[in-house]
């Protein structure tokens, strides 16, 4: 209980800070012209299900990319800034806050992808056609869980790594190539497909697909749903256990303040 309340007041004081920064309009605006030039080159297409695809995979990979960043350099900044140490003092593992602040940037992060949905439903002038309403809700959310943890994952891995500068100006891309927004990662080359199944977003976003498709059955939604849980905890372990290397090689080496 009190590492739930430590995780709340970590998403409180991130959103008052983020809420601070005038430089978030221009973080909004940014993905306008985005959604503009992929909604124009998917209408050339004349697809309906493309369209359809597209109107719920773009505002989702917008998102991506405006959350992986922030929240990847979150335990960076707090190490060069040092504020760290406060964490450190506290009986809170630093993984409960980074979460806290993760789940603040997300939540900031959505209305991005209303804006794109925005852009594509004024070009396009339709709505996508939902066979199952209730799966594509289940289906979001568990996109939404994906996202968070994905993004999560980079945090320590930063540290750990020595990222600086353009770490993101790759790691950004790719995902979004294997994260499967934009279309069905079975239709990447071999290596990149396998690669993609790892990325919980992956299995989410082909339940997504099933909710849109009127022959997607229950079988195949629950499905994807039980392999999104799955990579989604997998990847939250593997993140817990990078967050405990960064706490013992900070504190071995003495580093807490001078990242």
């Amino acid at each position: 209980m009190n590492q739930l309340r430590a995780m709340l007041a970590s998403v409180a004081q991130q959103w008052k800070q983020i809420s601070l920064s005038f430089g978030n309009l221009g973080f909004f605006l940014a993905t306008i012209p985005m959604a503009i030039v992929l909604t124009w080159i998917a209408k050339q297409r004349g697809d309906s299900e493309v369209l359809a695809y597209l109107s719920i995979g773009l505002p989702l990979m917008t998102v991506w990319s405006g959350v992986a960043f922030r929240i990847g350099y979150t335990l960076t900044t707090e190490l060069s800034s040092q504020v760290l140490q406060f964490v450190y003092i506290s009986r809170t593992p630093v993984i409960v806050v980074s979460l806290g602040k993760a789940l603040a940037q997300v939540l900031w992060g959505l209305p991005t992808g209303i804006i794109s949905f925005a852009v594509i439903f004024v070009m396009t002038r339709r709505l996508p056609e939902v066979a199952t309403p209730t799966a594509l809700i289940i289906s979001l959310l568990l996109v939404v869980v994906g996202i968070t943890v994905a993004s999560l994952f980079f945090s320590p891995m930063m540290v750990l790594v020595g990222g600086r500068g353009g770490f993101f100006n790759t790691v950004i891309p790719f995902g979004l190539l294997l994260s499967g927004f934009l279309f069905p990662v079975d239709r990447l080359p071999l290596v990149l497909s396998v690669m993609a199944r790892f990325m919980p977003t992956t299995w989410a976003m082909d339940s997504v697909r099933l909710s849109l498709k009127a022959g997607g059955t229950w079988g195949e939604i629950l499905a994807s749903w039980g392999l999104a849980i799955l990579t989604s905890i997998f990847l939250g372990v593997v993140t817990y256990a990078m967050f405990r290397m960064v706490e013992k090689r900070i504190r071995v080496t003495g580093t807490r303040d001078f990242y």
